[in-house]
């Protein structure tokens, strides 16, 4: 299940640990949504160290009391992460094209469950959340590619709002909340397919 609220913020923080690209890695097969907002953490911390290796190596990795193995692990991690950004063009703004690409799976895995496979408790959800996307789309000034980026789009600038001590309205927890709650049960949809388990015998709504 999606983590939402206080609870999402402390996966945040775990970025502080030394064992950044083993989450990432845990969190790509088992919670494809986090993994998004994971790497979406990843790619602002890197550009907060201005791709710099050595900063991000003095900043972030040399602060662990790990082994020199594990700290040149992490270094080769990061430095991977560095190229990547730096080669598609994305020092500023926008997301790397393997992050990009899942975002465009679960996006495919919406329409279906919405439209072809009628999912009764993911047509239920979306009809709670659809206002919400409608509304952060045209607020976002076309950085929402899809509905689905905008439930993520929402989730995130959450947790960065969290992360200010900003106050949060009562309106966007509700918004928040409905976010988590298509993208919870669309991780569990894209977990099934991936294991070739996604039925629905007894879910479509006929």
């Amino acid at each position: 299940m999606l983590l939402s609220g206080d609870d999402l913020i402390v996966e945040i923080y775990i970025l502080k640990t030394p064992i950044t690209m083993l989450i990432a890695q845990e969190k790509e097969k088992t919670n494809i949504a986090e993994y998004i907002l994971y790497m979406w953490q990843i790619e602002d911390l890197v550009r907060f160290n201005a791709f710099d290796l050595d900063q991000i190596y003095d900043t972030i990795i040399s602060k662990f009391t790990v082994t020199d193995d594990v700290k040149a692990e992490m270094k080769l991690w990061y430095k991977n992460i560095v190229e990547q950004m730096l080669k598609q063009g994305i020092s500023e703004k926008g997301h790397l094209d393997y992050v990009n690409t899942r975002i465009e799976e679960l996006n495919n895995l919406h329409n279906s469950l919405l439209t072809t496979l009628q999912d009764k408790d993911y047509q239920n959800q979306y009809i709670k959340t659809s206002e919400n996307i409608e509304s952060l789309m045209q607020k976002a000034n076309n950085e929402a590619k899809n509905e689905v980026h905008a439930c993520l789009i929402g989730l995130y600038g959450f947790l960065v709002l969290k992360l200010k001590n900003e106050q949060i309205g009562e309106a966007t927890k509700e918004a928040i909340n409905s976010f988590s709650g298509l993208l919870a049960i669309l991780t569990n949809r894209y977990n099934k397919l991936q294991k070739g388990e996604l039925t629905f015998s007894s879910e479509i709504n006929n």
